[in-house]
């Protein structure tokens, strides 16, 4: 599978269904379906989309695939569960042998999942492979419970697949690591890291310095550095960086807006600054990576 997935220079659709224009049924937050129902209808392969409202959870039990999450690729080989939070643009090639899951959870749903799942909440809010040993059957058999219990109308519908639901989360929970993650434990420490985290994800297109972000949370640049590389091994600077290619890498791969476009939007007064800094972390020019994401032809 050679992964090339893109299609030349197209908007991503926001749709409930992919494929259709079948709508979300009002008064369900949860959809359960077998991959293949959807998957071979379109010759197992799925292009770029996203959902507004939806959180997604894969289990692939039999089979592989490519999948790529915004402009991150992931090969997923089973068993393996797959998350994709809502407004991530998403698309996959799954091979014709594959079988598995798809649950789409609405957004009132999953907050309060992740109400019941406290400290351990992201593992909704990013995207995520995982691949499974001895955790395969025992989340095998909780989405084929959800999947019974959803196309089935028996007495106490809603509380048994909530209960089934939760399961699912702590199982997700605990292959996300985040029950061993010091940066979600109580304290100062672990606040002020999250606290970066958080700014960061507002303000990086602003181009905010180490020393900015340090001010914004009351603590001093060399405290935030060391904060940064006992929670997460890196610098301040870098996850700083980290953030700003994640945003280029999704407007080259999903857009076809010109480099020098989006470099503005990020804070790069000059595109030939952008491009240097893009290549010394992506190993290639902004252009090279958007004929690689399939966007644009390969320049001469």
């Amino acid at each position: 599978m050679n992964g090339t997935m893109a299609e030349p220079a197209r908007s991503i659709p926001s749709v409930d269904f992919y494929g259709n224009e079948e709508t979300w049924p009002t008064a369900e937050r949860l959809h359960s379906e077998l991959l293949v129902d959807r998957s071979a209808r379109h010759n197992w392969t799925i292009r770029a989309h996203r959902h507004n409202r939806l959180t997604q959870i894969f289990l692939l039990l039999e089979g592989r695939g490519v999948a790529r999450l915004d402009s991150v690729r992931y090969e997923v080989i089973a068993p393996s569960v797959l998350v994709v939070p809502e407004r991530l643009a998403h698309e996959f090639e799954w091979s014709s042998d594959s079988s598995g899951y798809v649950l789409s959870v609405t957004s009132s749903l999953s907050e309060k999942l992740k109400r019941k799942i406290g400290n351990h909440a992201d593992v909704f809010a990013h995207p995520a492979c995982h691949a499974l040993d001895d955790a395969a059957g025992e989340l095998a058999s909780v989405f084929r419970r959800i999947h019974d219990e959803y196309r089935a109308d028996a007495p106490l519908r809603n509380l048994s697949l909530e209960t089934a639901l939760i399961a699912m989360s702590i199982a997700l929970a605990r292959l996300s690591g985040d029950a061993e993650d010091p940066a979600r434990r109580p304290g100062r420490s672990g606040r002020h890291f999250r606290g970066f985290i958080d700014l960061v994800e507002r303000r990086h297109k602003e181009q905010w310095t180490v020393s900015q972000y340090a001010v914004a949370l009351g603590i001093t640049a060399p405290h935030l550095n060391t904060l940064c590389k006992r929670y997460a091994g890196r610098s301040a600077k870098r996850l700083i960086h980290d953030r700003l290619l994640l945003a280029a890498r999704r407007g080259l791969a999903y857009t076809d807006r010109s480099v020098a476009a989006i470099a503005g939007d990020l804070g790069f007064a000059d595109p030939s600054y952008f491009a240097r800094f893009f290549r010394r972390s992506e190993g290639m020019t902004p252009s090279r990576f958007r004929h690689h994401a399939g966007t644009r032809p390969a320049p001469n």
